[in-house]
């Protein structure tokens, strides 16, 4: 059965595939472009919609025939990038990340990757160095081909048995619960990866295929006005929002509509737009492309883990470019197209894929296989220590009563988020003489977002706005504490555009106490310690604190010139935690003390209790508390 090629909507996946690339390859200027994925679901929606009901019309839909030939356009380069991808961990991972890769793999290749990653780790997770991270929608579009043929095909019972009503009760029924319980639930995780909360995304693409003969006079008449609105849709919401935006939720549903309008018609500027050769050939290689970058990211940054430059991005992409056009010419394409594939082929396919997964279990049972490291490199990953987290907790809950004590002299308040309390930690084990408190200070509630002004009554986690409304009730409660303070220290981890909000932070911190307030720096990030041990070979074991040095992220300075040129201005005391960190004279950065055998840092910017301890040893007491 042959249906209506449309280029027009491979072009629309260009635009989308290129999205996701920007996004993971991190340019600035479309922040959003994850939201790809969504325009994706929404073409999805369209097209599974089109092939199921076309044949239930004509009496000849197949379950078999359905998922044989979405297996055949999917599965055959989905599973030969887990294979490379396998060769690529075993010989680069640490132990403990080869088997967090293996058992993703066994998610990915059973199509539960969504799971796996809802429970162990979270798209918006930096630390997230996954290269399977990428195939938890490849889990969700399965997932929604199996629910949705079985629904189609009650529905087309009720349809034959002429229950209109009811059939339009069900559909609107699963929109709104899908839609509001993205918008509305709490656990943002849950709702990015599962698809109950993404379903109304592929309802608004089979919305589009029940509507495709219904002509909208205001559209039509304006068909020009609505296909520039539908593309302008999709790249604002790449540009406009970003990791901390609420989605999928009411924010998806920017980019889904403008994929509806241009789906919705055919013929327009915008249209013969997409329908360029380069486009049409972008978006048919938009799988093998989607498949291929993040591991292609992946592995680059594992191996050299030196924040990535214009150039470097460039040639890995161009690099992704080269990997998908062959994939697609010689595995995807004619997977697809040849019916009369000879049976052994899929047999040995299926044998392989068999080998990995029993290859797979094999390393799940060793632990990953220590023994592929040196005993140098072995030693320096176990001084990565398990209980630095739970003595972080138990120092903190023991030392923190949210009262001062009335014989001390001089009191410290800290605020801030888990970075306000390294510096807690820091300045409790340096200064004995005077009292220091913490209290949980959120600097994003003063964060001036337009789009939260606007959507504040819609918010998917309104938990966000209750914690600032709860915090606040805590300081009103403690509010002896802010009053006793002799001196305030603002500790956080700043986000961009600090620099502008900072003076309404410090407005509202004067409303509660008349103490001194400093303001410390953001705290240096570096690539997570796991990765910078992979990074150093057994001869350079003693440079690490020099290849820190040289892997910071720059991205960080660079917003700590702004913060430090704004409380200059308003002519405040600021604490630069990066001096305490690295010096720029020896080129290097104190996160390793080989005389303890121990790493200053958690991960990639959190102290450690020692470390916090010894960075607290160089602060200059003295010039940042006035002599006291």
């Amino acid at each position: 059965m042959k249906f209506l090629y449309r280029p027009d909507i491979d072009g629309l996946r260009a635009i989308s595939i290129l999205g996701v690339i920007l996004f993971h390859f991190k340019f600035d200027f479309f922040s959003g472009g994850y939201l790809g994925v969504d325009v994706f679901i929404v073409i999805s929606g369209f097209l599974i919609t089109s092939f199921i009901f076309k044949r239930l019309e004509l009496n000849k839909f197949s379950f078999s025939e359905f998922l044989i030939r979405r297996a055949k356009r999917l599965l055959p380069s989905f599973f030969v990038v887990i294979f490379l991808s396998l060769i690529f961990a075993y010989f680069i991972f640490l132990p403990e990340d080869l088997v967090k890769f293996c058992k993703s793999l066994i998610s990915a290749a059973s199509l539960s990757s969504n799971f796996f990653f809802w429970l162990n780790s979270g798209y918006w997770d930096e630390s997230n160095i996954n290269p399977l991270l990428h195939t938890w929608s490849l889990s969700l579009e399965w997932q929604f081909y199996l629910s949705f043929s079985i629904f189609s095909v009650l529905i087309w019972k009720l349809v034959k048995l002429k229950f209109y009503k009811l059939t339009i009760i069900l559909f609107i029924f699963l929109f709104i619960s899908s839609f509001f319980s993205a918008v509305l639930f709490m656990d943002r995780s849950m709702s990015f990866f599962l698809l109950p909360f993404r379903l109304y995304e592929f309802l608004i693409g089979s919305l589009i295929y029940f509507i495709r003969d219904q002509k909208f006079l205001i559209i039509e008449k304006n068909k020009e006005f609505f296909s520039f609105f539908g593309i302008f849709l999709i790249i604002f919401s790449f540009i406009i929002f970003d990791s901390e935006s609420n989605v999928p939720g009411y924010i998806a549903l920017m980019p889904c509509l403008g994929t509806t309008l241009l789906i919705y018609q055919s013929d327009s500027i915008v249209h013969n737009f997409l329908k360029n050769k380069i486009f049409v050939y972008l978006g048919l290689i938009s799988y093998s492309l989607y498949l291929y970058h993040w591991p292609v990211l992946v592995f680059y940054s594992w191996i050299n883990i030196i924040e990535l430059d214009l150039i470097t991005k460039l040639l890995l992409i161009i690099l992704s470019l080269v990997l998908s056009i062959i994939n697609f010419h010689i595995i995807e394409k004619p997977y697809k197209n040849n019916s009369k594939l000879k049976k052994y082929i899929n047999y040995i396919f299926l044998l392989a894929l068999l080998i990995v997964i029993l290859f797979v279990q094999q390393i799940i049972s060793n632990k990953g296989y220590p023994d592929r490291f040196s005993d140098k490199k072995n030693h320096l990953i176990e001084s990565i220590s398990k209980d630095v987290v739970h003595k972080r907790k138990k120092f903190l809950n023991e030392n923190i009563d949210l009262k001062f004590n009335k014989n001390n002299k001089n009191k410290i308040l800290v605020l801030g988020d888990s970075n306000g309390e390294d510096m807690f930690m820091a300045l409790r084990q340096n200064i004995n003489t005077s009292d220091i408190e913490y209290i949980e200070f959120s600097a994003w509630c003063f964060e001036r977002s337009k789009v939260n002004l606007i959507f504040k009554y819609f918010e998917r986690i309104k938990k966000r706005n209750l914690k600032c409304t709860k915090e606040k009730n805590l300081y009103d409660k403690n509010i002896k504490l802010f009053k006793d303070a002799d001196y305030i220290i603002l500790s956080s981890s700043w986000y961009k555009g600090i620099d502008i909000y900072i003076e309404d932070i410090i407005n509202f911190v004067k409303s509660y106490s008349d103490a001194n307030i400093i303001i410390s720096s953001k705290t240096i990030n570096f690539p997570h310690i796991l990765k910078l041990t992979k990074r150093i070979d057994e001869k350079n074991i003693q440079k690490i604190n020099y290849i820190a040095y040289e892997t910071k992220i720059e991205s960080v300075d660079r917003l700590n010139k702004k913060l430090k040129k704004k409380i200059d201005a308003l002519n405040m005391n600021y604490l630069d935690k990066s001096d305490l960190i690295c010096s720029d004279v020896e080129r290097k950065c104190s996160i390793f003390n080989f005389e303890m055998n121990t790493f200053y840092l958690i991960d990639n910017h959190h102290w450690t209790l020692e470390g916090a301890k010894y960075y607290g040893g160089k602060i200059n007491i003295n010039k940042i508390f006035n002599n006291f």
